[in-house]
């Protein structure tokens, strides 16, 4: 649905961050039995990785199915954990006919 390159350093603590950002949906189930539709941010390796997809305007082709594999991991102890999913490979399923013609460009 969305992503972005993300690579700098932090001013005030010379933090260095390098990373593409993805918004994936995907299907969920929901209380009650019925499914539907959720999405989630995920990190995709580094910020180089953007440059394979940057090509597609996700505006005009609306979002695009693609393949992922991932590891959820946890970060942080106590109650400063929180689960990160990770992107290791990611591969392009199908474009609509329009985002063929963006990614032709």
């Amino acid at each position: 649905m969305n992503a972005f390159a993300s690579k700098g350093t932090i001013k005030e603590t010379g933090q260095v961050y390098d990373s593409t950002t993805l918004w994936l949906m995907t299907p969920q189930k929901n209380p009650g039995g019925t499914t539907g539709l959720g999405y989630e941010s995920v990190k995709w390796g580094l910020a180089d990785n953007f440059e394979k997809i940057k090509h597609i305007n996700l505006l005009s082709t609306g979002p695009i199915e693609v393949e992922v594999e991932i590891e959820e991991l946890t970060q942080g102890s106590g109650k400063e954990q929180k689960k990160v999913t990770v992107v290791h490979n990611l591969r392009l399923i199908s474009l609509t006919d329009a985002a063929k013609d963006v990614a032709k460009k």
